[in-house]
């Protein structure tokens, strides 16, 4: 049976809660984990659980804890408690507390019992109100922004309990008629597992082992039901990295190409990359998440077999775990790709005539009664999109005050760039790539401003970061040197200014930049 808890944090205003579907077999040490996972807390403290109310009947807290940290005092051992051994009635109630300094404090209770869903991956979460609060905060409790919508945060606690999901079995001989039923439509349902066909055309692409025969610069696309363009290139035919990867719409297509053109340098494409990686990679080379859902699945992780791995790729973002919809486009991706290269294996296909004008071979796929069916077809390449006029970003009160400042004879260097030091805030979010805003001194080249922050690499963001130094500084310089790429984007802020401009290398900012990628913490 399927357990529907709603657990809240207490002593916070607003309210901070999770509605979780949990199954009645697991152990307490096991929802220790998931609500590790749901509050986005790093299991770095003491916990222990108390019951305080079973049967419909209020208790003396009676606490099932943590034997094997040398919590001893418990009255059970939550290794061997299971939920449904201690929640039987609606409204049955326990305490989860966490971190015996700071004591945070979780009020669970039992909301109903419900038959698990056929093809549902347990435990979930069907709720997620604001997000958790930071560790160690030292107890200080304050108003909690929503910084993110619930339906959003909903799926981003799905995302960190992937890890402790499978499918739970309706036993044989219960009634069908349940409390499911006087509570229909009040579940959410939980999406379709794509994860396990995510695995078995992974498993089937590695086999087949395409990149002994295909080259990167092969470019297909392959077009879901949904009408999203998937552009796919094999790697591995230099034997460095084997796989598939996935360029999604045109922002990937353009970065693509950026990159097969030499203009995007590979140490940066990091950072621009929209697309999806399937990888293979030896067992010591994968994360434990990577490992947690390669045992989920059945998969064996010894051996010397290269495993699959996947990792998805967003501008400004460190490579992340794939969500549910990237999962689905990865694995019709992979299906297709094999599909491709075994016709091209065959001599039933050539993809030269499509490096050749504006089209590329796709697979398209088409949605009908009995079903989803592929086709082959065409797609024109996508065009790259003309580059829009940079315009000020700037506030005309903002801007007055910069003007308002003192000029000065200096001849500056300015750059604004991310660094590959990722930052992650909470555990369940994905890191980001910070922006690292610096000024040097072109001439004697002493650094005269620098500023780490979260943000888009845009026009607004350079102007804003521009006015910030000059801020800072006191005075507006005369002459800045900028990057080839940026000056476009400062220039309109620039002449605002009086400001001269020259664009050229920013050897300076480099250098720091550099240095802040070795040692920053």
């Amino acid at each position: 049976m399927i357990y529907q808890l709603k657990v809240q944090l207490k002593h916070t205003r607003p309210p901070i809660w999770r509605r979780l579907l949990v199954p009645g077999e697991m152990t307490f040490a096991e929802l220790h984990r998931v609500l590790q996972a749901a509050f986005g807390w790093m299991d770095q403290h003491l916990h222990t659980f108390y019951i305080t109310k079973v049967g419909g009947t209020a208790r003396l807290r009676i606490e099932i804890g943590n034997e094997a940290a040398g919590w001893d005092g418990a009255d059970y051992d939550e290794r061997e408690e299971r939920i449904g051994q201690w929640f039987v009635e609606e409204g049955d109630r326990a305490q989860y507390v966490y971190d015996f300094g700071d004591m945070w404090e979780h009020e669970i209770v039992l909301e109903k019992i419900v038959d698990p869903l056929p093809g549902a991956l347990y435990p979930c979460c069907i709720k997620a109100v604001r997000v958790g609060l930071k560790e160690d905060s030292w107890g200080e409790v304050q108003a909690i922004e929503e910084e993110m919508s619930t339906a959003e945060l909903t799926a981003n606690v799905n995302v960190a309990l992937a890890p402790f999901q499978r499918k739970v079995v309706k036993e044989e001989g219960e009634a069908k008629k349940t409390k499911r039923a006087a509570s229909k439509g009040r579940v959410e349902e939980v999406e379709q597992d794509v994860w396990k066909t995510l695995f078995d055309q992974a498993l089937a692409y590695r086999d087949l082992a395409p990149w002994t025969w295909m080259d990167d610069d092969q470019i297909f696309a392959v077009v879901t039901p949904d009408g999203e363009s998937l552009y796919c290139t094999v790697i591995g035919a230099l034997g460095q990295e084997y796989g598939l990867v996935i360029y999604i719409g045109e922002e990937g297509y353009a970065c693509l190409q950026d990159i097969l053109s030499g203009t995007l340098h590979p140490k940066d494409a990091v950072f621009k990359e929209r697309a999806l990686l399937v990888s293979f990679a030896p067992r010591n080379d994968l994360e434990r998440d990577d490992k947690a859902m390669l045992r989920k699945y059945n998969i064996p992780v010894s051996g010397k077999r290269l495993l699959p791995m996947f990792r998805s790729f967003a501008p400004g973002y460190y490579p992340w775990f794939l969500s549910e919809q990237e999962a689905a486009w990865a694995a019709m991706a992979l299906e297709q790709a094999v599909v491709v290269a075994e016709r091209l294996r065959d001599g039933e296909l050539s993809l030269a005539s499509s490096a050749r004008g504006n089209r590329l071979f796709a697979r398209i796929a088409e949605r009908r009664e009995d079903g989803l069916h592929w086709r082959d077809g065409w797609v024109p390449r996508p065009k790259a999109k003309k580059k829009e006029t940079p315009v000020l970003e700037i506030g005309t009160d903002e801007l007055e005050k910069v003007k308002a400042l003192d000029r000065a004879p200096l001849f500056a260097e300015f750059s604004v760039a991310y660094v590959n030091k990722p930052i992650q805030e909470r555990r369940w979010e994905r890191p980001y790539f910070p922006l690292l805003a610096l000024a040097a001194d072109a001439a004697g080249g002493v650094i005269l401003h620098h500023q780490v922050f979260r943000g888009q690499l845009e026009a607004k963001t350079l102007q804003q970061s521009f006015l910030e130094f000059a801020r800072a500084l006191g005075r507006v310089p005369s002459h800045v040197r900028v990057t080839k790429e940026h000056g476009p984007l400062l220039a309109p802020l620039l002449r605002e200014l009086g400001v001269n401009m020259s664009t050229g290398p920013t050897p300076r900012s480099d250098e720091v930049r550099e240095l802040f990628e070795q040692f920053a913490i």
